[in-house]
């Protein structure tokens, strides 16, 4: 059964292949047009997943779209609507702020019209030129992130959530995963939406919405929670127990006012521990209402990686597990394995790795390398090189194999550095023209993970792809400061040599010069650009951040060793 599956078009167009219950291909189209979060059909990603799957349109079985028809979901829209006025209505606070939320909603209402209706008819328009249009299926928006989820944790039961912007009319989903299948324990209507809480702080404190909210993560860890946390708090309502409920969402003043008369911090840390207190709160319940002891997520609220930690941590729990591609650019690929489940067994599988993009021969990377007009040599022991550079402190940026599914970079679309210096981060980042209030991230070996994470035990398996922080051991913070964070967390990632040899290489021999288990790993890009995808993109990269070492492949581009490459202090 061949099911390739489409995100919606809005934002993160994306396409992956799942073929007999297993993701065989995936990527956003982002990477190609070099758009970020580029929306619209994915022609070109729909392109490779075919080539990488090795088939033709033609022998596609299905298309698995995670949106519902439009008039479907327009009827959940309007019925979200209808049971949200007299809630809002009898809400407490000034009239005028509740006529203000109605009057918002009732616009975004009339603009969501067209709004998922160009989505649809842009998926029906793309899919009629691949011949594909007759085998188009819709999918519910959260199922398809809680399929992602489930089908990828490898827990036979377990509680599955997501949490999201919107969505087929709705804010997010709780289901219940049992040896294959899935079954709706509650929907979260909108607007009662955390994606929307999180936005719309995003923009109130000068960020794009949509994109910069990881920012709102690292400067809460700067700012007192509680100088702000009760006036956040009395947003929401707990009087349902099957998930919360906002008052006034739509209220345009309510951030403004705060940004006014508050630092950027401390809104910041009161959004985030809410935004925490909320999902734990609601995630603890239902997790004692199902006696589940594993939980599995997906949805952009799950791309917030210290929430994740808190929701880790809860009694109970003894595993979580974040679908690498949270966000929209993975619900394609759930819509999918949602629609593989009702037509063949599938069963939840760890996955082996997410290097489901593209990857270029020797040739192709030598093609680009003669262009550039840089000077370059191949290797006879690639790793060993790159950490000669590490360890005279060389910048590498690291382009290899198989592009990363999601948004995070593993190793093959990365810029590695040593962790040791504190002040690395900014210098870095002024670097690679960044505007960052969260540390880089670590890479280790994952036989070291105990030595440096507090509760690995729970997250071994999501750490593999940077979805989760936790704290940081004595040994971590010491060892590896400019990759800890001013709480004493981090966002790990674990390289097993089964996942990638490469880089566990890398890793294993620095620790073997240093006695360190773990490098700085940052995404290969500059700021406001995707990660790369070709040669050609790693090339510009590279050039335009003005780095020492570029490792494509077993190719390498080396600057003049005059070159100053040790930050200040």
């Amino acid at each position: 059964m061949i099911i390739v599956g489409l995100s919606p078009t809005a934002h993160e167009s994306a396409v992956g292949i799942v073929v007999n219950g297993r993701i065989v291909a995936a990527v956003s189209e982002e990477r190609f047009s070099r758009v970020k979060n580029q929306d619209g059909f994915p022609t070109k990603s729909l392109e490779y997943c075919l080539k990488r799957a090795g088939i033709e349109a033609k022998d596609v079985d299905h298309v698995a779209y995670a949106a519902l028809p439009f008039h479907q979901e327009r009827i959940r829209d309007i019925a979200n609507y209808a049971t949200n006025i007299p809630f809002v209505a009898g809400a407490g606070g000034p009239l005028k702020t509740r006529l203000i939320h109605l009057a918002g909603y009732t616009n975004a209402l009339r603009r969501g019209g067209g709004f998922w209706g160009r989505g649809e008819r842009e998926i029906k328009q793309g899919l009629e030129q691949f011949g594909l249009l007759s085998k188009l299926q819709f999918v519910d928006h959260h199922l398809g992130h809680c399929a992602s989820a489930y089908y990828a944790s490898g827990f036979e039961k377990a509680l599955i959530v997501s949490l999201d912007g919107y969505g087929s009319g709705n804010a997010g989903s709780f289901y219940i995963g049992e040896y294959g299948s899935l079954r709706l324990l509650s929907p979260i209507p909108y607007p009662h939406s955390l994606g929307t809480f999180y936005r719309r702080v995003t923009q109130a404190l000068g960020f794009k919405p949509n994109r910069h909210e990881g920012k709102i993560v690292g400067l809460a860890a700067f700012g007192d929670p509680s100088k702000l946390y009760d006036i956040v708090r009395a947003r929401f309502n707990f009087d349902r127990d099957d998930y919360f409920r906002f008052i006034s969402p739509q209220d345009p003043f309510f951030e403004r006012d705060l940004a006014k008369n508050h630092s950027r911090e401390d809104i910041a840390a009161a959004y985030q521990k809410v935004l925490e207190d909320v999902a734990v709160h609601y995630i603890k319940k239902w997790l004692d209402k199902t006696g589940m002891h594993h939980i599995a997520c997906a949805g952009g609220v799950f791309a917030n990686v210290k929430m994740n930690q808190r929701v880790m941590e809860i009694d109970g729990v003894k595993e979580i597990f974040v679908f690498p591609a949270m966000g929209d650019s993975g619900v394609g690929v759930g819509a999918a394995l949602s629609l593989a489940s009702y037509m063949e067994d599938v069963q939840p599988t760890r996955l082996p790795d997410v290097y489901l993009g593209p990857s270029y021969t020797d040739g192709e990377i030598e093609k680009a390398l003669q262009s550039s007009g840089l000077s370059y040599r191949k290797s006879a022991d690639a790793p060993g090189d790159i950490v000669n550079h590490l360890v005279n402190n060389k910048v590498v940026a690291r382009f290899g194999g198989a592009m990363e599914f999601g948004p995070r970079a593993l190793g093959n679309r990365s810029i590695l550095y040593p962790a040791v210096k504190p002040d690395v981060n900014k210098w870095l980042n002024d670097r690679l023209k960044r505007t960052e209030f969260m540390p880089f991230a670590p890479i280790s070996l994952a036989e070291r993970a105990d030595e440096l994470y507090v509760n690995i035990d729970r997250a071994r398996y999501t750490a593999e792809f940077m979805t989760v922080t936790t704290d940081c051991t004595a040994r971590m913070q010491k060892e590896s400061p400019a990759a800890v964070h001013v709480d004493g967390t981090a966002r790990p990632q674990l390289v097993r040599r089964e996942t990638n040899a490469f880089v566990h290489e890398i890793l294993r021999r620095y620790e073997e010069r240093t006695g360190i288990p773990t490098l700085i790993n940052t995404s290969f890009n500059m700021h406001e650009e995707p990660i790369v995808c070709s040669p050609d993109d790693a090339i510009r990269a590279f050039k335009d951040g003005h780095l020492e070492v570029l490792a494509l492949g077993d190719y390498l581009v080396e600057t003049p060793a005059a070159v100053s490459s040790v930050p200040p202090g």
